[in-house]
């Protein structure tokens, strides 16, 4: 109750001519549109009382953990108690008619009399013409095109170790009967996946972890940065100063709270590893993926890209036989077509996800090592024989030239419409090493999402702000069904290490480069 007296010391101020709120039995005002619903019950007829006695009992309300939502694109990371209550006092919320009271932190959570509330149902998609508005939305009515934010790092969709704290928000519904199914949550249901960017820890990388003496470790250790202004790089482009904050860890910590992560992993691993300086030609000590899987939790790579052939066909044996070693699964490349055409499935408690990965460069063949190439023919080979092994399908090509683009391509709009027909849930792209563009729409399992590209995540193209930032993916479902898609934007500094730089401020560029190209068409609950 600590939390509650502090909730109610700092509301103090703003408690000023507000009233107990309820939608129950609201209806449409003359002046209201059609989709809107103003509340507009008195104070007095939602003050708490006690029942008179009956003959009949009368059936136990229902209560169930609500979310606070907003737009997709909305940069907030979160949201506090405190901040919470206010836009209640303050009339700023839009919430459920169908719920008669709310709690926060075992307090009732007063809302202004003007506050606007909508039918359940209808929430999400009025969010969508509403950027910047904060709504309640039941659990059951979640989707992708609506951000859940934390309460105090509580999060009903977040990773593992955000949802097992208290959720502090509850609603009651009016009237008796049985409860909807919006209404329903489950915790065990929801699983959360990481995935980070293009990774290739040569040059710029391997100069500060190897020639440098900083270690593996240190790749990891970033935490958050602050810009402090810009320099002009190559062609003149910006690159940001930056100071750093007393965070360390907190990057590789965000990556590895998950249920599952991925990683697009560009280059050879080989015994006989050398540092470049320039060029574009790599090798990587086969040490790092120990490091990976280690302070990352990375569970699956995706190995299917050009660089991969770098050293032919010993570099991608002795790639796959590190990743094996550190516990890895991976899929795009193989001694041969059958094998860079396998899927790696990984079971999540029980929900299989499976990841199919090819490059356009891919030269595998019967009996020829390489890369899985991307082609239609080969995306639906391997996407068909997949679908009926595992429950969530994810694609993870590398899609090729032009790169440096945030913008979808007329190539990659008839590449996306071929791995949906040929059986792919989601995809998730690289190799433009820049965060680009993102989709929404219904597929046949639900709602599925396609991105373009994360960016570069430990890549030491360090000559221009677009290639030094980029953003890791939080995307949750809840059972087998994409419930969140959710965006972590990241700058690397040092020419090899990636920390996390604040969404509403540095990270508003990068954010809004991946949103801004993009098609949200979405989502049936």
């Amino acid at each position: 109750m600590g939390s509650s007296r502090r909730l109610r010391t700092e509301l103090a101020a703003l408690l000023v001519a507000v009233t107990v709120w309820g939608c129950a039995g609201s209806q449409p005002s003359a002046e209201a549109s059609p989709s809107m619903l103003w509340a507009s019950p008195s104070a007095e007829a939602f003050r708490t009382a006690e029942p008179s006695p009956s003959a009949h009992p009368t059936p136990t309300p229902i209560t169930f953990p609500i979310a606070v939502v907003t737009r997709y694109d909305d940069p907030r990371p979160g949201i506090t108690a405190v901040e919470l209550a206010a836009q209640g006092v303050q009339g700023r919320l839009v919430v459920p008619c169908e719920v008669s009271v709310l709690s926060l932190q075992g307090d009732r959570l007063i809302l202004a009399d003007n506050t606007l509330c909508l039918p359940a149902e209808t929430i999400a998609a009025e969010l969508q013409a509403r950027p910047g508005v904060v709504a309640l939305l039941p659990p059951g009515l979640v989707t992708p095109s609506v951000k859940v934010l934390p309460i105090d790092e509580a999060d009903l969709f977040g990773a593992p170790s955000h949802r097992v704290l208290d959720y502090p928000l509850l609603a009651r519904l009016s009237g008796a009967g049985p409860a909807p199914a919006w209404a329903a949550y489950d915790a065990a249901e929801v699983r959360t996946l990481t995935s980070t960017g293009d990774t290739c820890p040569d040059r710029g990388v391997s100069h500060q972890t190897l020639v440098l003496g900083k270690g593996w470790d240190w790749a990891f250790d970033g935490g958050s940065v602050r810009y402090t202004g810009f320099r002009r790089g190559y062609y003149n482009w910006p690159v940001p100063r930056w100071d750093r904050n007393d965070d360390a860890g907190a990057l590789a910590a965000l990556v590895a709270d998950h249920d599952l992560a991925v990683n697009d992993f560009e280059c050879p691993m080989v015994s006989d590893f050398s540092q470049h300086d320039t060029g574009t030609g790599f090798t990587i000590d086969p040490a790092f993926a120990g490091f990976l899987a280690s302070r990352t939790g990375i569970d699956v790579a995706t190995i299917g890209s050009n660089h991969m052939n770098d050293r032919r066909a010993s570099g991608i044996s002795q790639t796959i036989a590190a990743l094996d070693a550190a516990g890895i699964a991976h899929t795009g490349a193989g001694m041969d077509r059958n094998e860079a055409l396998a899927p790696a499935i990984v079971d999540v408690r029980g929900v299989k996800f499976a990841f199919v990965g090819w490059d356009e460069g891919g030269t595998a063949a019967a009996g020829t090592p390489g890369v899985a190439r991307l082609t239609p023919a080969n995306v639906c080979e391997s996407l068909n024989a997949v679908r009926e092994a595992a429950d969530v399908v994810i694609a993870m090509p590398q899609w090729g030239w032009p790169e440096y683009h945030p913008g979808i391509t007329t190539q990659q709009v008839s590449q996306r419409a071929n791995m949906w027909r040929c059986g792919a849930d989601h995809i998730l792209g690289s190799g433009t090493h820049v965060a680009s563009w993102a989709s929404l729409d219904n597929g046949p399992n639900g709602p599925r999402v396609a991105l373009g590209s994360h960016g570069n995540f430990l890549f030491d193209q360090n000559w221009a702000r677009w290639t030094m930032e980029g953003v890791i993916v939080e995307a949750t479902f809840y059972g087998t069904r994409l419930v969140q898609f959710r965006l972590h934007p990241y700058v690397m500094v040092e020419g090899g290490q990636p920390n996390l730089i604040d969404p509403l401020t540095d990270g508003l560029k990068v954010m809004a480069q991946v949103w801004a190209p993009s098609e949200f068409v979405c989502c049936r609950p």
